[in-house]
């Protein structure tokens, strides 16, 4: 299933498209580490800010293409549906 996505901003598209993995926080013995940013999904086209007539339009987009086994309820309430999407899925 292919969805057309519009987040308020990259911060959020993040919180929901991204995870972060081996992060842990710094103890007496030992230092913090970052960690490193993992994908949710297989197939991302982060798009960012799309522009209409030189204006741009409200919202951070991306398109996500789901594989069999992935879950996309977290994308649901982002889901748009544009008239002509700037990118599609070949």
């Amino acid at each position: 299933m292919d969805y057309y996505l519009s987040f308020p901003d990259e911060a959020s598209a993040k919180a929901v498209l991204y995870r972060i993995e081996g992060a842990q926080e710094a103890t007496e013995t030992t230092e913090a580490v970052e960690g490193t940013e993992r994908p949710n999904f297989v197939n991302i086209d982060t798009i960012g800010v799309i522009y209409k007539d030189e204006q741009p339009i409200t919202g951070w987009h991306v398109n996500v293409r789901l594989m069999d086994n992935e879950d996309g309820s977290a994308l649901e309430s982002f889901a748009v549906t544009p008239s002509t999407p700037l990118r599609i899925w070949g």
